[in-house]
């Protein structure tokens, strides 16, 4: 216990040396005690219960998965899939592969006390996909528990093939989690599939090998346990080694520190006292065999074998009363033991079932709103092409008209100007030789007219040819004042980056230490002299900021990170990003993004 505690102490030390700036300390905490000390985490969080209640989502997340993580360590059963299924949907958008395959494991915890086996095989097979095997990181001691799960529905659903493979699963990720004692305790496991298969040579074959890697480790006593197992003793009754059989009982008896001070076998090793007097009955000791099969009398669970150890010492002794007293006691408990066995296969049948009608409701939900979005855009798309169709039709009938109406206007007023031109022809024929006349006169006028304006034209295309000169040289003129203007930008960029408060101002950015009064006010000082154009804008905005706004901008000009900005300002990084967001509004008149106002206030000199 002293150990332990020292353990516990040290682990929490080393935590604190390196916390997790993301979440509170708390919760920190409560995680690295979860894997030495499940209980305490458990009191820790439950104590924390209320201060997460007004915290933000991601620690709310986080809580509620350390939360099922104790619960689950510490075998407390969880009887709700409702938060646990919000945890796994906000992990899946934005926690990383080992968070992932955490937060789907620990869905399948609760479903597996909900008693929804089917459910918990799939969160389970969740779990193995979000898995990235292929990473450094990744979390193989968790991998081989999510199998081990596995592999114990598929031992209670009578599926020894797939519990085999689930258990190799689980011993291949034990060793690459360089866990040597779990690899051998999830080898030990292959004896319940082989068991459920009749196949006891290779039940044998497997703990001989267990055996030997206890031998290897150093761990005598679950080497001697494993050397004197009830499957090991059963096996070598039925071939008849009851030398053999009595040397591992007795070793087993001695070393395996199973039994108490008065030499009972404790707890759930009772059913031991079964193979140890089948053992005797074997070798001719009915009282002795006798003795162990009484022994079982105080434990209901083996009661099945209890009365057939004693219905075969009667057989034996052929006290035929007896023999028909246990003969019925052992029929009994063989019905009673068929009789649990069925009510559980129809749990596990009817849970199936369940989960399987759950995924046709899940099917026919996500076809329905399919077919629901088809039909919509069906209509949609049949609406668009009525508008589009009506449109055209009425834009060319309206195109039509205008050019009926523009051709009546025209021939209108042709008609009108041929009839007034007759009537003038009529009344005006004595005065067409005057009009010929006046004509020709005109004619030599424009004649000269045309000559002073081709002379004009001439004059204008000089003038033109002169401007187009002085545009040429104003734009070289621009040209280089531009060019001037970005080397003083470079230069003063440059004589910022080489300041000496521009250099300690990242170094606080990388700390995430908060200036002091005096540096804020050198930095002020340093930037009025080295940017005073980016001074004089932040002073003419002055009253429309507070101190935080204020310094932000300083830090953003300065090229210091958001995250970095918090840290040093004291705040989280939502806010940071919402104070960008409103200094953009009320600096530039443009609500953009974070990013575009720290391109602008960096524009400025």
């Amino acid at each position: 216990m002293r150990k332990a505690m020292l353990l516990t102490l040290l682990s929490v030390l080393a935590l604190f040396a390196c916390t997790d700036r993301r979440y509170p300390t708390t919760l920190v905490v409560a995680d690295s005690l979860c894997a030495v000390n499940p209980d305490s985490a458990l009191s820790l969080l439950t104590q924390y219960k209320d201060s997460i209640q007004t915290a933000s989502k991601a620690h709310r997340m986080y809580y509620h998965l350390l939360l099922a993580d104790a619960m689950n360590k510490a075998y407390v059963d969880m009887t709700t899939d409702s938060i646990l299924k919000e945890v796994a949907d906000y992990y899946d958008r934005h926690g990383s592969a080992n968070e992932q395959m955490r937060a789907h494991y620990l869905l399948g915890c609760a479903y597996r006390d909900m008693g929804e086996a089917p459910m918990a095989l799939q969160c389970y097979q969740d779990a193995v996909d979000k898995a990235d095997t292929l990473s450094q990181d990744c979390n193989y001691r968790l991998l081989t528990s999510v199998y081990g799960q596995m592999a114990e529905i598929f031992h209670k659903q009578n599926l020894p093939e797939d519990e085999i493979i689930a258990n190799k699963n689980c011993q291949k990720y034990s060793l690459m989690a360089k866990d040597t004692l779990l690899y051998i305790r999830n080898y030990e496991l292959m004896v319940k599939p082989y068991f459920l298969l009749g196949d006891s040579s290779a039940m044998m074959k497997d703990l001989d090998h267990v055996y030997q890697l206890y031998l290897e480790r150093g761990d005598t006593l679950h080497a001697v346990r494993v050397y004197g197992s009830s499957v090991i003793i059963e096996n070598l009754i039925k071939q008849g080694n009851l030398e053999e059989a009595r040397k591992r009982i007795d070793n087993y008896k001695t070393k395996s520190g199973l039994y108490d001070n008065q030499g009972n076998l404790k707890g759930q090793y009772t059913g031991y006292y079964y193979y140890e007097g089948m053992y005797y009955l074997k070798a001719g000791q009915p009282d002795s065999a006798e003795h162990c099969f009484r022994k079982l009398t105080k434990d209901k669970n083996y009661h099945l074998e209890e009365c057939h150890g004693l219905m075969m010492l009667y057989q034996q002794r052929r006290a035929t009363d007896s023999i028909i007293k246990y003969v019925q006691e052992y029929s009994d408990a063989v019905d009673e033991q068929a009789n649990s066995r069925r009510t559980e296969t129809v749990h596990q049948m009817t849970s199936m079932y369940n989960y399987q009608r759950y995924q046709q409701e899940a099917a026919m939900a996500k076809l329905n709103v399919a077919n629901q979005k088809l039909r919509y855009g069906s209509l949609l798309l049949l609406t668009f092409v009525i508008l589009l169709c009506a449109g055209y039709y009425l834009h060319k009938a309206q195109k039509q008209r205008k050019l009926l109406q523009k051709n009546y206007e025209e021939n209108t007023n042709q008609l009108a100007r041929t009839q007034t031109e007759l009537t003038l022809l009529r009344q005006h024929h004595t005065a067409l030789l005057e009009i010929a006349e006046s004509t020709e006169m005109e004619l030599r006028d424009t004649k000269e007219e045309i000559q002073e304006l081709q002379q004009q034209r001439e004059q204008y295309q000089a003038m033109i040819d002169e401007k187009k000169a002085q545009i040429r040289l104003l734009g070289e003129e621009i040209s280089h004042y531009q060019r001037k203007n970005k080397f003083n930008r470079m230069m003063s960029e440059k004589q910022l980056q080489e300041w000496e408060y521009y250099k300690k101002i990242q170094v606080m950015a990388q700390t995430g230490t908060s200036p002091s009064p005096e540096e804020w006010h050198q930095l002020r000082a340093g930037i009025i002299d080295l940017l005073p154009g980016f001074h004089v804008f932040l002073s003419s905005h002055e009253h429309l900021m507070n101190l935080n706004e204020y310094n932000t901008c300083i830090l953003v000009r300065l090229h210091v990170k958001p995250t970095a900005i918090a840290n040093m300002l004291g705040v989280s990084g939502p806010y940071i990003s919402k104070i960008r967001v409103r200094l953009s509004e009320i600096l530039f008149d443009d609500p953009g993004k974070p990013g575009d106002f720290d391109k602008k206030i960096q524009s400025i000199y």
